[in-house]
């Protein structure tokens, strides 16, 4: 303390505001109440609660057991691509389905689930995250749904499924600097000189 300042000084060479030098205090001798937990707070605690601690060689072998899992099932999923085009879109469905489950597995074994969560829904990342599960989701419930014609139910499918496949490149392109604004300028380039190919003009 100096004389006639109002407590310790900060870095800055400035008093410290009594206020917060009280609550220090509190918080060093563990008197400080705890602030109320969020509902993504208190998800995310009891995501963590049901999953243990894992050592670095427990998590890497995780990930590629479910690496090679998910391999093996996308590469059965496409043996039968011949039953889809033949109207019997499920046994198709079903091994892709699991097969892109285990790699979202994975990816929580190798970053953890609290880590791997705040990335996929992060506000640059939620609307990809929500399509590609929306897209899971009405791939699966056209599989069964019978109330599908046989050909609009496969249409529909293939549909589904390459909305997944925008929606994780559009989800992994995140992780590069600059690389979805290079897209889009890549695609409203392409769409302009395809404009003025049709229009004739120059």
């Amino acid at each position: 303390f100096l004389p006639g300042s109002a407590g310790p000084l900060t870095a800055a060479g400035e008093a410290m505001p009594q206020t917060t030098m009280f609550s220090s205090f509190k918080q060093a001798v563990g008197l400080e109440e705890e602030k109320p937990k969020t509902m993504g707070e208190e998800m995310e605690d009891a995501l963590c609660s049901i999953c243990p601690e894992l050592t670095y060689q427990q998590r890497i072998g995780g990930y590629v057991t479910c690496f090679v899992v998910s391999f093996l099932l996308s590469i059965g999923s496409f043996t039968r691509l011949v039953q889809l085009a033949q109207g019997n879109p499920t046994p198709f469905v079903v091994f892709y389905t699991l097969g892109n489950i285990m790699a979202i597995i994975g990816s929580l074994f190798l970053s953890g689930p609290r880590s791997q969560c705040k990335k996929m829904f992060d506000r640059t990342r939620i609307f990809a995250t929500l399509f590609y599960f929306l897209a899971i989701f009405f791939t699966i419930f056209c599989a069964f749904y019978e109330g599908i014609p046989g050909n609009a139910r496969v249409g529909i499918i293939v549909l589904c499924i390459f909305v997944q496949w925008i929606a994780m490149l559009w989800y992994t392109i995140s992780y590069i600097p600059y690389a979805r604004d290079y897209v889009c300028m890549v695609c409203c380039q392409g769409c302009k000189d395809k404009c003025k190919k049709l229009t004739g003009s120059k």
